[in-house]
């Protein structure tokens, strides 16, 4: 009978130690970890209270605790004159069976509590970055069993912290690419916006032109299979360099202030394909093809393809057209409609509207039908980011 006892007690603590490593395995910070450690310990080591020790700049921080009535939780304490400095300075577990006949713990900071002994064991034992307390509230020397689960809950949560810090790493690293890719994409975008008459605004403003159309249709189960979260975000990042093209265009087409005779306007129709050929040398210098640079490059590529096949470069037709160009077609059109150039007066939002609502080979008629109903949310856009604001 004895002997069956004790198979359950060890089998419910190994399974208590599996749940704990697998909870401890997921963590994503250091209150994760601690609450792990501190909703686990004490049952599986026998205790009456467990602290959560870290190593902070010369000194012991209890940071979290769980015991039958307050220990130190909050405070900190130099590493030589705490018990849990000198098991992380000596990289060694402590086991104590009477606080008050040891002359390393500070006698009047444990006066105030219940522990009578105790067990100090390091969380990663080769360079410790904390220790994990075990207290007893009644003299005993713990078993071998409770010290074993004690130090297996310690480097569970030393695994648990190096993960942390790895993910907290990768997240840095993460932000930075993407900084880096968003630096690239406004550099570019700018670049563009240097060689006409157009202002930076204008990329501003059809970035969030598409991102509005865009939402608008996904809540409206236009090409809503299509128009995720994910692809929508893909947009609005995308967007800016809808007009890389440009940098290829002679200025003397670029800005000529009348209207371009048939052999220019064969020349600057090169933007598209001169577009998408920039974003993927770009694609090629980064290494890797990423979605961002797919979508990109379609914008680049077919926002002058019109619905009736009219279009360029390649005169595709319909759906036959991504749903980037299509999107960035209307967002394109209304905002050189609406915006004065040195070359024509801007048109009143409402007139930009009509024109583009009656034009029936131009656009995805769906896409119209959406863009007429948050027409004031384009020209709250145009508005907000204003030339010359």
């Amino acid at each position: 009978m004895q002997t069956s006892a004790v198979m359950r007690v060890d089998r419910t603590t190994a399974i208590g130690l599996e749940q704990l490593t697998l909870e401890l395995s997921m963590a994503r910070g250091l209150d994760e970890i601690m609450a792990v450690v501190r909703s686990y310990a004490r049952p599986l080591v026998g205790a009456d209270g467990i602290t959560f020790v870290l190593r902070d700049n010369g000194k012991c921080h209890y940071a979290d605790e769980d015991a039958i009535s307050p220990l130190w939780k909050g405070q900190r304490f130099p590493l030589e004159n705490c018990i849990s400095g000198w098991s992380m300075l000596h990289r060694e577990t402590v086991v104590i069976e009477d606080i008050y006949a040891d002359d390393r713990i500070p006698h009047e900071a444990y006066r105030p509590t219940f522990v009578k002994s105790l067990a100090m064991v390091p969380v990663r034992r080769d360079d410790p970055i904390g220790a994990i307390g075990a207290y007893w509230a009644q003299r005993c020397r713990p078993s071998a069993e409770n010290l074993r689960t004690l130090q297996h809950i310690a480097n569970s949560a030393a695994v648990a912290l190096t993960n942390v810090s790895l993910f907290a790493s990768l997240v840095a690293a993460k932000e930075e690419a993407v900084k880096a890719k968003e630096a690239i994409i406004v550099a570019m975008a700018s670049l563009a916006e240097t060689r006409d008459n157009d202002t930076g605004n204008h990329v501003r403003r059809t970035q969030h032109y598409v991102r509005a159309l865009a939402e608008a249709c996904a809540v409206r189960g236009v090409f809503a299979d299509e128009l995720t979260p994910a692809m929508i975000d893909l947009l609005y990042k995308s967007a800016p360099l809808h007009d890389i093209g440009k940098v290829g265009i002679p200025d003397r087409i670029l800005l000529k202030p009348g209207r371009l005779d048939a052999e220019e306007f064969e020349v600057m129709k090169t933007l598209a394909e001169l577009g998408r050929a920039a974003i993927a040398n770009a694609e090629r210098q980064f290494g890797t093809c990423m979605p961002f640079f797919d979508v990109a490059k379609e914008l680049a590529h077919t926002h002058h393809e019109r619905w009736d096949g009219g279009g360029y470069p390649r005169g595709l037709k319909g759906r036959d057209i991504p749903i980037s160009g299509r999107l960035m077609a209307i967002a394109d059109t209304y905002d050189a409609l609406v915006s004065e150039r040195v070359y024509k007066p801007a048109m009143p939002h409402r007139a930009a509207v009509d024109l583009m609502a009656a034009e029936t080979g131009q656009f995805d008629p769906a896409l119209v039908e959406v863009f007429t109903e948050i027409a004031e949310d384009f020209e709250n856009i145009h508005r907000f980011f204003a030339d010359g604001a």
